[in-house]
């Protein structure tokens, strides 16, 4: 909820440690007024700063030189789960090594009890950001209904990608001016990327699944459009217009 300019949210900053060994780790929160009303949605704070952790550590792997599959997995070592996760995406994607060119971007992140990975193959095209194909690889512990957590990781990744593309509302005197879904222009089924699932078996106790595929999406599809084009992006949307 908005507060005074100066106070303190630490639901603005929730899901933010990385799931990587760092030896130094310092999380800052800067609050500022935007004059318009806060709230709740899905996947809630973890879809910005798990946009930030994992652009960030993308950066960091091309420093390094190294491959991004290859340097998030060399920091896991207590993640096994995730790393699991990591390896059973990219190789249900066919990953070469993010090198340039490739169109290929990953993300990982633990949430809600679970774990999931995301490979997302994206580029830019004639009229706009183009997603090809997302595939994923969850660990949500003892699954009881296997369709049903398909279903809530499909909709959180078409979630996520709407997210990423901007699709929002303009804003009147503080009032959205949306006020039909049809307004928001969210991804139709033309502009869905294809989706491939694995769900990783396990006896873990089960976690949850309606919000960790959300925060993914925005960071794997920078991640891939910079092999691409070699420009970072550093801030959402991805995007200022809908899908072509």
């Amino acid at each position: 909820a908005e507060g005074s300019a100066g106070d303190t949210d630490a639901g603005a900053v929730a899901d933010a440690v990385p799931p990587y060994l760092i030896p130094n780790l310092a999380i800052d929160h800067l609050p500022v007024q935007t004059g318009l009303p806060a709230g709740y949605w899905r996947s809630n704070a973890a879809s910005i700063t798990g946009f930030l952790n994992e652009s960030f550590v993308d950066e960091l792997a091309s420093a390094a030189r190294v491959d991004p599959l290859s340097f998030r997995m060399g920091r896991l070592g207590d993640a096994p789960r995730l790393a699991r996760c990591l390896q059973a995406a990219t190789a249900l994607g066919g990953w070469d090594g993010g090198g340039s060119g490739s169109g290929q971007g990953v993300a990982a992140m633990s949430l809600r009890g679970s774990h999931i990975a995301l490979m997302a193959d994206a580029r830019p095209g004639e009229r706009g950001l183009v997603v090809e194909r997302f595939s994923v690889a969850v660990d949500c512990g003892r699954v009881i209904n296997p369709t049903l957590v398909r279903q809530q990781i499909e909709g959180g990744l078409i979630f996520g990608l709407a997210m990423a593309v901007g699709v929002s509302s303009r804003y009147r005197r503080g009032l959205a001016q949306a006020r039909r879904l049809a307004d928001l222009n969210l991804p139709l089924l033309g502009q869905t990327p294809q989706i491939e699932i694995e769900l990783i078996t396990s006896r873990a106790a089960p976690g949850g699944v309606s919000e960790i595929a959300v925060p993914l999406v925005a960071p794997a599809i920078a991640n891939a459009l910079f092999t691409i084009t070699g420009q970072r992006i550093r801030r959402l949307p991805l995007s200022p217009a809908a899908l072509p």
